[in-house]
Formats: structure tokens, sequence, C-alpha cells
């Protein structure tokens, strides 16, 4: 034991005992500074699934065209080979290529833009109405417009 180590000793004693409860733990076990609370945790640098297909897909990759090789991506060397085997008559190539185009909206029709909104409202006659009012007059119509 070294003369600082019973100084320590000497000052926590002469020091009041720190209050524990909630909120205040004992100091021994209180973070650490610096050092982390999880140090299994989630190593730096690691990417989740999303992410590790993103940049894959990405991945430039030369590809044999005739006579001539070209730089694409994997994801259009994927696309293109579904494309030719299911030119080819191959049925899955064919089936997962068509799921893809709808699962991207390929088979939607375009719709037009709606920019105005009328509503007409004809007022309706009633048997016994029909005797009090003239048949030659026109009945009013209530026009409505809607604008967003």
């Amino acid at each position: 034991m070294s003369i600082t180590d019973v100084d320590d000793d000497a000052e926590q004693a002469s020091q009041a005992p720190a209050k524990v409860g909630y909120g205040s733990p004992p100091v021994h076990s209180r973070f650490k500074p610096g050092v982390s609370g999880n140090p299994s945790g989630r190593p730096k640098d690691s990417k989740n699934l999303k992410t590790l297909l993103h940049a894959i897909l990405n991945e430039q990759i030369s590809l044999q065209e005739g006579s001539q090789a070209r730089k694409v991506s994997k994801a259009e060397a994927i696309m293109r080979r579904l494309i030719i085997g299911a030119l080819k008559g191959d049925s899955r190539d064919l089936h997962a290529l068509f799921r893809l185009a709808e699962q991207t909206g390929q088979f939607e029709e375009a719709r037009d833009e709606i920019t105005r909104v009328e509503r007409v409202i004809f007022r309706t006659v009633y048997e016994g109405d029909r005797d009090s009012s003239s048949s030659s007059e026109q009945l009013p119509a209530i026009r409505q417009i809607c604008r967003d």
C-alpha cells in the first residue's frame, strides 16, 4: 500500500456517504467515462441487408455483347438475363419477369389529371308538385364546382 492509497481511503471516509436511490446509483456501478455501455454491440461499418444488396447490385461487371465488352451494373445484367430467358420461352423467367413488372407498376395505365369536378343536382318533381307548376317551365339546376 502506498501513501496515496492511504490518503484516498482517509478522504473517502471523511466525506459523507453519497445518496443512493432512484436516479443516483452507487458510485462503483455508474458508467465509466469513455467506456461503452454495450462493448459487444454492433461493430462499426457493419451494414444491414438492404444496404448490402444495394451496394452489390450497383457493382460494375463486364458484359460481352457480340464482339464488344461493356461495363454494366449487376442489376442490369440480371434483368438482361431474365428478359433473354423469357424471350427464349423459359416459363420461370417469364413468370419472374411478369411479377417484377407488376410490382414496379408497368401494367398500370397512365391516369389523366382531373382538373375540374362539377356536380349538377336537378330538383325532382313529385306527382303532387306537378299539378301546381306548369309543365313548360324549365327546372332550375344547382351547380357546384369544386376546385382544389
